[in-house]
């Protein structure tokens, strides 16, 4: 029988919380159909959501701060599953393992030694539910050589992926990040890369707006009470790292605090106001995506599907809507999966090519030398991983489909 239950967890970069995502797997391999069965978010208290912003920012951060979040971020990762199953009144014992993305604090993959940590104790994951733990999946990747980023797009092409239609998945998190799904496309033919900056700008500029009062710009509403700044947003596309081809990584040290710092003291030698500045952000992000897409997806697409938190943000999504006419833009709830629930359900399905021995990465997306299985098990109870054991041995002996 290959029809098995994951759980997926996610935790993105603007720090609202936990994302859980139970997810129902019918076949194995490349092979597999997830289908969602049941999702919910859980915020983070206010408390955890200000050490998290303490240890991203600029600022060294005390080892023993680290070491909190990584136990506390672990416990409350425990208790989304619990959430998750008495929600879709769910008995845990269905399920067969967790992927589970963790809460990446540093990630420097263009380095000498390319760096990435991620936290989020998976041991505590592992023995509040019960079940077998996948954690840590960027650093397989990271050290053979790729970016580690972006993870998703072979979980999107076995999400996404129409005979028909040809499709870009944008997803606007702390950063941009596509997928392209070329219609009939096999695994080889996917691409995806970090497109542009998004909500960790936006809300930034937000929060300094309205002295920490507001973490997101609801609405896109006052952004469009601004002006867009032109010669600044001229400035800011000419951004080297946006010149870059992918693989590239975006992170806060490229568009953070100090970037903002500088954008805040220019207006105000200009007489320029916040709301100018919040509205020239939303322009370049919108800006940046479509030139992304232009220069790195080498065929029209016939529908753009948009996910993440920024979905929210009207004024963004008119922009797009302009940039892209005639090419529709829809919220991914289309195909049948909640814009916000994509990247819980894609650790979901990341975790079952692991345990079917089908590698997850794909090297023309990160960079990586060679295609790898990733993420770290730590086992449930021994009955679950004797399950786990048990099913990975007999995928070991059965023949898959190459990618």
């Amino acid at each position: 029988m290959t029809q098995r239950c994951f759980i997926g967890l996610s935790s993105g970069s603007g720090l609202s919380g936990v994302d859980a995502a139970l997810v129902r797997v019918d076949g194995a391999g490349l092979g597999m159909k997830p289908r969602l069965l049941h999702f919910v978010h859980q915020a983070y208290p206010r408390d955890v959501r200000g050490l998290l912003r303490g240890v991203a920012s600029s600022a060294p951060a005390p080892v023993r701060t680290v070491a909190l979040l990584h136990r506390l971020l672990g416990e409350l990762f425990a208790g989304s599953v619990r959430l998750l199953a008495d929600e879709a009144k769910f008995d845990l014992r269905h399920v067969l393992c967790i992927g589970c993305s963790g809460h990446t604090l540093w990630h420097e993959p263009d380095c000498r030694y390319p760096t990435t940590l991620n936290i989020g104790l998976a041991s505590a994951v592992a023995e509040r539910t019960g079940l077998t733990t996948l954690s840590d999946p960027r650093a397989q990747d990271v050290v053979v050589g790729g970016h580690g980023v972006p993870l998703t797009p072979l979980a999107d092409w076995l999400l996404f992926r129409d005979p028909a239609e040809a499709r870009v998945l944008v997803h606007l998190g702390g950063t941009a990040t596509v997928s392209a799904l070329p219609a009939s496309a096999t695994p080889k033919q996917v691409a995806g890369f970090q497109a542009a900056p998004c909500c960790l700008l936006l809300d930034g500029f937000m929060q300094r707006l309205t002295g920490g009062k507001e973490p997101f710009d609801a609405f896109g509403k006052h952004a469009v009470q601004g002006r867009c700044i032109e010669p600044l947003l001229e400035r800011w596309l000419a951004h080297p790292l946006l010149q870059r081809r992918p693989p590239r990584v975006m992170s806060r040290r490229d568009f953070g605090d100090e970037f903002i710092e500088q954008a805040v003291q220019a207006a105000k030698q200009t007489d320029r106001s916040l709301h100018d500045l919040l509205c020239t952000a939303t322009h370049f992000v919108a800006r940046s995506i479509i030139e992304a897409l232009r220069r790195f997806v080498p065929w029209s697409p016939a529908r753009v599907l948009v996910s993440g938190g920024g979905v929210r943000n009207g004024f963004l999504w008119r922009l797009l809507e302009q940039h892209l006419t005639p090419t529709p833009l829809a919220k991914l709830d289309l195909c049948g999966i909640p814009s916000e629930a994509r990247k819980a359900v894609a650790f979901a399905a990341l975790a079952a090519l692991t345990v079917d021995g089908v590698p997850g990465n794909l090297p023309g997306v990160t960079g990586a030398s060679g295609p790898r299985l990733l993420g770290s098990f730590t086992p449930g109870t021994p009955e679950n991983w004797s399950r786990c054991l048990g099913w990975m041995a007999r995928q070991a002996a059965t023949p898959r489909l190459a990618a």
